[in-house]
Formats: C-alpha cells, sequence, structure tokens
C-alpha cells in the first residue's frame, strides 16, 4: 500500500467497491489484505507490479489471431516460396518487460571497459 497508495484506492473503488479509508473500521485488515492479494490482472496495481499482464487473455488472443493472418497472407508471396522475410509478431508488453529488465541487468560499465571506452558514454 504504501508503494502506490492513489492505485490502490482506485483499484478498490473500481474493483471491490470499496473505500480504502474503511479498512480497520467497516472491515478488517485482514480482509483488505486478501483483496489486495486477489486483485484482478486489470487492476493498476497488478499491471504496475507486472507489466506483462498489461494485456488480458482476450488481447493476447487477437495479437495471436493478427500474427496468424500475416503469415497466411505472407504464404501467398515469393518472399515465403524462398522462405525469407517471415512476419514477426508485434511485441508484446512482456515482450517490452523482458527487454527492460534485460537492459536494468546490463552492466554498462563492464562494457565500457571491453570496448576500451574510457569514462563511459
Amino acid at each position: 500500500m504504501r508503494k502506490r497508495p492513489d492505485e490502490l484506492r482506485a483499484d478498490f473503488q473500481q474493483f471491490y467497491g470499496l473505500n480504502l479509508s474503511g479498512a480497520g473500521r467497516e472491515y478488517g485488515m485482514l480482509h483488505a489484505a486478501a483483496l489486495v492479494a486477489q486483485l484482478p490482472r486489470e487492476s493498476r496495481c497488478v499491471r504496475l507490479e507486472n507489466p506483462e499482464k498489461e494485456w488480458g487473455d482476450g488481447l493476447y488472443m487477437l495479437h495471436a489471431a493478427e500474427h496468424a493472418l500475416r503469415v497466411l497472407a505472407w504464404q501467398q508471396t515469393e518472399d515465403a516460396a524462398k522462405r525469407r522475410n517471415f512476419p514477426k509478431p508485434l511485441p508484446t508488453p512482456a515482450d517490452r518487460a523482458r527487454v527492460q529488465r534485460r537492459l536494468e541487468r546490463t552492466d554498462v560499465d563492464r562494457i565500457n571497459r571491453i570496448l576500451g571506452i574510457e569514462g563511459g558514454v
């Protein structure tokens, strides 16, 4: 709650119809904690903690269908006959989160030393 109080307040109101200020009076703290743990994937808090959950199942299915249609169209081309330029799927929130985590783990100083760059970029 301390990390994202505004988002949690909005999620409680939207998904449970509860005012977060009532925690401890109108409903118990254990009840509030259970509700926080069970917030749906569409909630602000869940999406902020897990960017790959930004899309629901429906959007991931639509993404797969869109890519399948592009593959079907590609199969009718000369590129397909020569097995080149296969359509790549568009990046998903999960893909972007994976790239972001990789970037955050990158040791820029080590790379600069390997490349012989003094003082960084």
